[in-house]
């Protein structure tokens, strides 16, 4: 009897773990990015370099036109707020950043010596900035009693539950959101050959901009994975992780333990400030995981990125590893390209 009640105990416990992780994640509805909003930010990028005014005027106009609370966040926060801020103009500056605090949005404010954004120490010159900031902190708790890891699934076009479909499975960096990886991940090939899933952290920065616990994370996003291939048609041989800077971190922890059992990683420019014991290598090794490595020349973590990339080598990892001339921590232009290629790369039975 005792022997059945210390089951019974462990069970209980086992199923309690369970439930408290996923009830720490959250599946949102998928929604697509805004086409027109999508070719607005192609045309600031273009001239945002060059002409801050010009820049200023568009969003402006956007702003008449667009209701989504995280396209209008965008243009306030960065488009409008940076290039008043290059013209010296603080006071449309703070101006524009207060008619966003009245819309309910709050934002990710660093002071000390590398304050962000730069633009800051000026805006704390101005009447109405301690109530603006005291504001800030108001909206960034309250927002922050609720907020769970939380995905959203993308179903392939023409999908059949019958066919089994590879999934890619996309982290943000430090600080991001679901739609900045939709933006940055958009191509042809995903969308019309794979499930992809794109993750966000339970930590709020600021609207609609999240980070990741730094401790107990990996349980919850395999929670997120178990119930996705419970759901959808996935083909668990063909499961690729990835993600930007800290997201290629991740990607590449959970890559290399087989807390994810992921054939390939795609890590752009990631960052790789831990130790990882040999052992993990040689049996990532002989599982077959094959990595893309992308980076950049003058990306501040290209060291890492090196000794990563000996590593792969070193202990027979098969890789990709490609470095962009010039290019900082960040995409590569005609990113889409080396984005599709890597994932050739990384499906193909090619050694």
């Amino acid at each position: 009897m005792i022997q059945l009640e210390t089951i019974f105990l462990v069970i209980l416990i086992a199923l309690n773990f369970q439930v408290s992780y996923s009830q720490e994640i959250k599946e949102l509805p998928f929604q697509a990015l805004d086409p027109e909003f999508i070719e607005l930010k192609k045309t600031l990028k273009e001239i945002n370099a060059t002409d801050d005014q010009k820049s200023i005027e568009l969003s402006l106009e956007a702003l008449d036109e667009f209701k989504d609370i995280n396209i209008r966040f965008d243009l306030m926060v960065w488009e409008l707020s940076v290039h008043y801020a290059n013209l010296k103009q603080y006071n449309q500056c703070f101006e524009i950043l207060k008619k966003g605090q009245q819309e309910g949005m709050f934002y990710y404010i660093r002071n000390g010596d590398r304050p962000f954004p730069a633009y800051i120490p000026e805006l704390k010159k101005l009447d109405g900035y301690e109530a603006f900031l005291e504001k800030n902190q108001e909206l960034l708790e309250e927002a922050s009693k609720t907020s769970k890891t939380e995905f959203m699934v993308q179903l392939p076009d023409n999908y059949a539950e019958t066919n089994k479909y590879p999934l890619m499975l996309i982290m943000h960096g430090g600080i991001g959101s679901i739609p900045d990886i939709q933006n940055s991940y958009t191509s042809e090939k995903l969308k019309s050959e794979f499930i992809v899933a794109y993750f966000q952290g339970s930590i709020v920065r600021a609207n609609g901009l999240r980070s990741f616990e730094m401790e107990e994370w990996q349980p919850i996003i395999k929670q997120g994975f178990e119930e996705i291939v419970s759901k959808y048609s996935v083909d668990t041989t063909r499961i690729i992780l990835g993600g930007p800077s800290a997201g290629g971190y991740r990607s590449l922890v959970l890559g290399l333990n087989h807390t994810i059992p992921a054939s390939g990683l795609l890590l752009s420019f990631p960052v790789y400030p831990i130790e990882s014991d040999s052992t993990v290598f040689i049996q990532s090794a002989e599982r077959g995981l094959k990595v893309a490595l992308l980076c950049g020349e003058n990306d501040w973590a290209i060291q890492q990125q090196k000794k990563l990339g000996y590593k792969l080598d070193k202990y027979g990892i098969t890789n990709r590893f490609v470095v962009f001339p010039e290019q900082g921590h960040g995409f590569p232009e005609n990113w889409p390209y080396y984005l599709d290629t890597s994932v050739d790369f990384i499906l193909s039975n090619d050694e």
